[in-house]
Formats: C-alpha cells, sequence, structure tokens
C-alpha cells in the first residue's frame, strides 16, 4: 500500500491492466457497489473489485454513463469517471509558478509527468477555496495529457440523467455556461474537454504574456 493511495478510474484501469501494468487489484469478493456510493469511503481493494464490475457487468453502452459528484464550497458539479485517469488523495505537493491565472494554484508532479493544476472552486465560481495541498486532486484527461482538477472533497458516484431546459445555480459563473452540458439536480454536468480545452488556452496565453 502506498502512503498516500490513490482512487483509479475505471477507464485508467481498463487502460493498465491491458498493458499488462504490474499494479494488480483484488480478485474477486463480494461488494455490490450501488449508484451512490461515496468514492471516498471504498478502499483501495473495494474500488478496484467495483472497477471490474462496471467494466464486466453489461456493454457500456447499455450503461448510463457514471459521474463522479464534486463538492464544492458553494454547491456541487457532477464529471463523468470517463474523463478522468485518477483520483489523488492529501497531501498534494504544488509548485508556484509565475505568470499563471488566479484560479491555477500551481504545477504538480503525476506519475513522473509535471502537470497544471486548476482549482475548479475559482474556476467555476470566481471564489477560490482555501484546497492548497489539503484537497483532493482529480487527475483529468485533456487529449492524452493530464490535466490536474483541484476540490474539496469529492461525494457519491450517480448514474447520468437525461436533462431538459435548465438554470444555473447562482454560483456558478455565468461566463462558464458553455461548459455545462445539463442538470442533474442543482448541480451542473461538466463537459470536461470544452473545459479543459479553455482553462488550457487560458493557461497558455497568461505564460506568453508573463
Amino acid at each position: 500500500m502506498n502512503e498516500h493511495p490513490t482512487i483509479i478510474s475505471t477507464s485508467h484501469w481498463r487502460a493498465t491492466e491491458s498493458a499488462s501494468s504490474p499494479i494488480v487489484g483484488a480478485q474477486g469478493g463480494s461488494l455490490t457497489t450501488q449508484p451512490g456510493q461515496n468514492l471516498a469511503q471504498l478502499s483501495d481493494e473495494e474500488f478496484w473489485d467495483y472497477a471490474r464490475k462496471l467494466a464486466h457487468q453489461v456493454p457500456a453502452a447499455a450503461q448510463p454513463e457514471e459521474c463522479v459528484t464534486c463538492k464544492l464550497s458553494r454547491g456541487d458539479c457532477l464529471i463523468p469517471l470517463t474523463a478522468l485517469y485518477e483520483v489523488v488523495r492529501p497531501p498534494h505537493q504544488l509548485a508556484l509558478l509565475p505568470a499563471i491565472p488566479e484560479w491555477m494554484p500551481g504545477i504538480v508532479a503525476w506519475r513522473g509527468e509535471t502537470m497544471a493544476v486548476i482549482d475548479l472552486d475559482a474556476y467555476l465560481s470566481g471564489y477560490p477555496a482555501d484546497l492548497l495541498d489539503e484537497g483532493i486532486l482529480l487527475v483529468a484527461n485533456y487529449v492524452g495529457l493530464p490535466v490536474g482538477l483541484l476540490v474539496p472533497t469529492i461525494g457519491q458516484t450517480t448514474p447520468l440523467q437525461s436533462g431538459g431546459v435548465y438554470q444555473l445555480p447562482s454560483w456558478y459563473l455565468s461566463s462558464r455556461a458553455a461548459f455545462v452540458k445539463g442538470l442533474q439536480g442543482e448541480a451542473p454536468v461538466l463537459d470536461l474537454p470544452l473545459l479543459l480545452a479553455h482553462a488550457v488556452q487560458q493557461i497558455e496565453t497568461a505564460a506568453s504574456y508573463g
């Protein structure tokens, strides 16, 4: 067991297993995780078992998309699990950089790579949370490259439901409306590829003018 254990998303698990990764999950087990299970309460062994069940129960097309709840300081948002490589528990060693957006607390090392970290609270609401190295780090997939999303904590997983017309919650910046693909309850469901494309562009622009 690592000193700071991590939780692996199902998409990343399938990729690492097919590549014969030396990281091996639990064999078998009796876990019967249902939608609404809190990821933070799962042990590494339980999550690996859960990932196998999600991967092999039925074809992916027949299942609702699973999302993880990000519990921000002013409200919740949802991120599809398939958009994540990994969920990393604190602490995190963040390195500050000059000439970066105010919602970027710095960079962090992840599996031998250096990746930018976005304070999702500050990015979506305009109000940064006092996270520093104590938040949960979601490692997202941006065109094959990792980008970190720092959140205070995560909550339940839930199947994505189809939605119609919606109104964004008051805490959510109207300028970020394009990065929402629906609303589940009062929680925006983020269109992560669009969000990351915009964030990376802003980071590169800030660096070029810094």
